[in-house]
């Protein structure tokens, strides 16, 4: 499988496309418990989300981005094949011996 990072661009956030969030994280959540999902950001004003997907090829990347929830309020998609994809592994806690 190979990583590809993608921009999303949506427009000024409105109450319609609030609705259609909890749904839309659901799915993500879905993905990321998966391991299709490796990464996935907003903007702080709501604008962008960035989010690395693993898939076989680009077209299956891109058939599940069209499955996401606020797909049909992207503005813009931008995909970029990723070489590799590196992130800091979660701490694992310290041994306790009481």
């Amino acid at each position: 499988m190979a990583g590809y990072l993608f921009q999303l661009e949506l427009p000024v956030f409105t109450d319609q496309i609030a609705s259609v969030v909890p749904r839309h994280r659901e799915h993500i959540n879905t993905l990321f418990a998966k391991g299709r999902i490796l990464s996935y950001s907003v903007s702080v004003n709501r604008n962008f989300i960035w989010c690395v997907i693993n898939a076989e090829d680009e077209q299956e990347a891109m058939e599940m981005v069209v499955s996401f929830p606020l797909f049909p309020y992207f503005t813009d998609v931008t995909c970029h094949p990723l070489l590799f994809h590196n992130v800091l592994p979660a701490a694992m806690p310290g041994i306790s011996l009481n």
